[in-house]
């Protein structure tokens, strides 16, 4: 596929002013769709940028206008590694018709995940994940998504297929042993009980805002394990997030936000991260967007950083636990380059024939070894029985 089919080149105001000497800062360090420079051999590229202007079907209106407030932030700062290729392919062509766009990233994603290219969506509104998810539905592989959001976007009551409800139309699209779903940062008095009950008989999970927060290190495992990454920038309290679509006095703070998003940065697994529901119109001297661009820019620093690991092949320490309960052995993996740790589950992955991994921490290993079972363990095991 031809790649300027589908986007519009980049077209921004030169800033007022710069942070940095300009010859230093991260427009200068990589490649941009222009009219005078189209999109060639992708291929050649780690990460890619990629704005989406779309909120036809949001909660909310305004965030169609999001993408270019964060690209004008994050040309800005300072390049993070120039080993890092780095392709703004601009702004998604948009019609109107909404279901063009889902199909459109669908056919992206697929044309990005072949050539080992990771996107960066800037939206637009959190439906759009939806669009990204089409490029593993109805896939017999397993696959992760995983949300930051202060609310669970499912059971509206609504029927068409919106920001509120966006999750409901991925869940109903995709095997249910092969979709694992994690929610970090819900707060309680967005959610009906009955949701939360919902979606743990789904055999998904949702972390509460506060759990996370204490222990913001247990959220790289999840990330670890993450191939599509959706945050709502509504997850950011409204003093560091004025500018999201819906802002709320509670929630991460923003250098939460950029320390998760430079965990999904090292993952080996991820595939697509997207940062939605900011809303230009309503952000205090674009504060919002300059978070969301720090917090991309995060992103590119864990890239820079990831190590591809195989555990159960090399490069690690195994630890075999015997059990007192209906586990009889926990398999779980160190490695010995990056100390991180996985935990083996007794179910095939169809495309290695192996026992399928799970990303896991320290703390996980030590309660195996008092004999208590790792709610993560439990918990995706719920996804296969």
């Amino acid at each position: 596929m031809d790649l300027n089919d589908y986007f519009d080149p980049v077209s921004l105001e030169k800033p007022e002013f710069s942070l940095i000497r300009e010859v230093y800062t991260f427009s200068h360090s990589i490649t941009i769709n222009t009219p005078d420079t189209p999109i060639r051999d992708i291929g050649k590229y780690d990460i890619a940028l990629m704005g989406v202007r779309e909120d036809k079907n949001a909660f909310l209106k305004g965030a169609a206008s999001g993408p270019d407030a964060i690209r004008e932030k994050l040309y800005m700062l300072g390049y993070v590694n120039k080993k890092v290729k780095i392709i703004d392919l601009g702004n998604l062509k948009i019609t109107g018709n909404i279901n063009d766009t889902y199909f459109a990233l669908r056919d992206i994603l697929h044309e990005l995940v072949t050539a080992k290219v990771i996107p960066v969506i800037f939206g637009g509104s959190q439906d759009l994940t939806y669009g990204l998810s089409l490029a593993f539905s109805n896939s017999d592989r397993f696959w992760n998504l995983s949300t930051l959001d202060s609310k669970l976007d499912f059971d509206s009551g609504k029927k068409t297929l919106s920001s509120e409800n966006y999750l409901d139309t991925i869940f109903r699209e995709n095997k249910h042993n092969r979709l694992n779903y994690i929610n970090i940062g819900h707060q309680l008095y967005f959610i009906p009980l009955k949701m939360l009950d919902k979606l743990e008989n789904e055999g998904y999970e949702s972390i509460r805002l506060g759990a996370a927060r204490t222990a913001l290190h247990e959220t790289e495992p999840v990330m670890r394990d993450t191939h599509i990454l959706s945050i709502d920038m509504s997850c950011v309290r409204q003093s560091d997030a004025p500018g999201a679509s819906i802002p709320t006095p509670n929630g991460f703070f923003g250098h939460e936000l950029c320390q998760m998003t430079r965990y999904a940065g090292a993952s080996d697994h991820l595939k697509a991260i997207g940062f939605f529901e900011i809303s230009p119109e309503q952000d205090i001297n674009n504060h919002t967007a300059h978070l969301a661009a720090q917090a991309t820019w995060y992103f590119i620093d864990g890239y820079s950083l990831k190590t591809t690991e195989n555990p159960q092949i090399s490069g690690s320490t195994k630890f075999i636990i015997d059990m007192t309960s209906p586990a009889d052995q926990l398999v779980f993996y160190k490695s010995n380059q990056t100390d991180r740790w996985w935990i083996e589950l007794p179910v095939k992955d169809p495309d290695t024939g192996r026992n399928l991994l799970l990303a896991c921490s320290y703390e996980d290993y030590q309660k195996a070894c008092n004999h208590e079972i790792p709610d993560r363990w439990w918990k995706r095991m719920r996804r296969y029985s």
